[in-house]
């Protein structure tokens, strides 16, 4: 017995006419009557690094509505109006809605871009039986690359509706459907947005700034740490075009996460590459990651915009937008200035200078790089060990009057080793590295609110002399002053009891399974 079906879909790779149509899906005695067509334009959107896709959510703009779509079972989840035609937008800017509460639980901080642009042909037919009677509806949709219009349609799509008491007549015409052409297929919406991203040459899912390499714990480190540089490098690539097309601050953020770790490695794996190289390299990533600061700075005040405004009574609030309003001023040329370097000669030569050097698979004379060809597994034991004790070392000699200099000095220290883990995480079981990591991640959130305060602090100070005149302006930066000073210390006094918990027996455990652990 036939299945009885609900709505099913169908891809075929070429036109149809309906003549065709008619002849091969209708059974003897019923019909195919048009209804409708219309043309319109639909777009897909999600974050760079495919958020939305993450929770298995489709972003679908189609006539002036955003709709979402649940990837399993082709559902809308909610929509709302949506007018303009932007390239991108934040959850944020949306009117209060469903559809902004779940972009929201997407992300906040990346913006949601535009993937594709589709032209759309959509034709709608009754299927009538040998009584006149509608049986079931017939929609067809003809997609093609807008970008590509010339091409011609990439997909068509046929989805069959049965009416009620209908079921078993509809059952035969899905069957003539799925045999309409030797190419064509049953799909699900998953399949569908799957295949509209390949035809857009995306690669879902194909960016994450996160360290996700599978090293041979006994290959040379010069191999390993060629693979991790590889990476980086790639970061960096792919975060250009969003840091030139300014579409959000997480480009930049990634990209220069990528700067650090590649020189955190150049400089904590030594011996590894020759001496000439790793100074020049390390000068050049010093001297990149500088020209990034600023920028850095801007988006991070823009970015607590909302905690700023509530951190003071509503009366100094309406002032602060001046404050804004100037950042957002001062980074305007901070952000043309470093798209012009990114796309100038001289970064794009220094560059390909660094692939090429990375991407040199012949190993470096041993006198150069004398320990290029010990085995990855003992020089991350080694350099795990060093960096770990270095910690603990500058964290015991922190004594009750901390100063920030102090605080900011065991953050690098904490860095450094993060880096290295995660480096080396491949190589060491995951139940063994994974709450070491996430022990070190504490200590490094504290160290990390603290520097950010004492950072605000000194950067709001300065603002402050410029305020003389403005009254209200300054009153504001006062109250904030305030407000920061109070969460700093409260840091600091925090500091004593959270390096506590890591420099504990606990931890020092944890540590010792690591790094005596057997690596496969």
């Amino acid at each position: 017995m036939l299945a009885k079906p609900k709505t099913l879909s169908f891809g075929l790779n070429r036109t149809i006419s309906l003549e065709e149509l008619s002849e091969k899906i209708v059974l003897p005695g019923f019909k195919l009557e048009a209804v409708s067509s219309s043309k319109e334009q639909r777009e897909f959107y999600d974050t760079f690094e495919w958020q939305a896709f993450g929770k298995r959510v489709a972003i679908v703009k189609q006539n002036k509505t955003l709709s979402l779509v649940n990837l399993n079972t082709g559902l809308q989840i909610a929509s709302a109006p949506f007018a303009g035609n932007s390239f991108s937008f934040f959850a944020d800017a949306l009117p209060p809605s469903s559809v902004k509460d779940e972009l929201s639980s997407c992300s906040t901080l990346r913006a949601f871009s535009r993937l594709c642009l589709l032209d759309v042909i959509s034709c709608a037919y009754r299927i009538l039986d040998d009584n006149e009677k509608t049986i079931a509806i017939l929609t067809s949709e003809s997609l093609c690359l807008a970008e590509k219009k010339s091409e011609g349609a990439f997909l068509h799509l046929f989805a069959l509706s049965p009416l009620r008491g209908y079921e078993e007549e509809a059952a035969h015409v899905a069957q003539s459907l799925s045999t309409l052409d030797e190419e064509s297929t049953p799909l699900d919406f998953m399949e569908y947005f799957l295949l509209i991203m390949n035809e857009a040459k995306h690669n879902v899912r194909g960016y994450s700034a996160k360290i996700m390499l599978t090293l041979n714990p006994d290959a040379p480190i010069h191999e390993s740490a060629r693979q991790l540089l590889q990476f980086t490098c790639s970061v960096m690539r792919m975060n250009e075009p969003g840091i030139i097309k300014d579409i959000d601050s997480e480009f930049l953020h990634d990209y220069r996460v990528a700067i650090r770790r590649t020189r955190s490695v150049m400089k904590q794996l030594k011996g590894v590459f020759d001496a000439g190289n790793t100074i020049y390299f390390l000068n050049l990533f010093r001297e990149l990651g500088k020209r990034t600061n600023e920028l850095r700075d801007r988006d991070v005040y823009l970015l607590r915009k909302e905690s700023y405004f509530n951190y003071l009574p509503p009366f100094l609030q309406p002032s602060l937008k001046l404050f804004f309003r100037n950042i957002a001023a001062s980074r305007k040329p901070l952000h043309k200035q470093f798209f012009h370097y990114l796309s100038s000669s001289n970064y794009q030569s220094s560059l390909k200078e660094w692939e090429l050097f990375i991407n040199h698979d012949v190993p470096p004379d041993v006198e150069q790089a004398p320990n290029a060809f010990c085995s990855t597994k003992d020089v991350a034991v080694e350099s795990i060990k060093k960096a770990w004790k270095k910690v603990i070392r500058h964290g015991r000699q922190i004594s009750s009057a901390t100063t920030d200099d102090e605080l900011h000095a065991l953050r690098i220290d904490c860095k450094k080793l993060r880096y290295l883990l995660e480096f080396f995480s491949s190589i060491f079981p995951s139940e063994t590295i994974t709450p070491v990591i996430r022990q070190l991640k504490e200590l490094q959130e504290n160290l990390g609110d603290f520097v950010d305060f004492a950072v605000q602090l000194r950067f709001l100070h300065e603002q402050l002399a410029t305020m003389a005149e403005e009254r209200l302006l300054a009153a504001s930066m006062g109250g904030l002053m305030t407000t920061l000073f109070q969460k700093q210390e409260a840091a600091r006094l925090k500091f004593h009891k959270t390096f506590s918990s890591f420099d504990h027996e606990e931890t020092s455990q944890l540590f010792h399974d690591l790094l005596t652990c057997t690596l496969t």
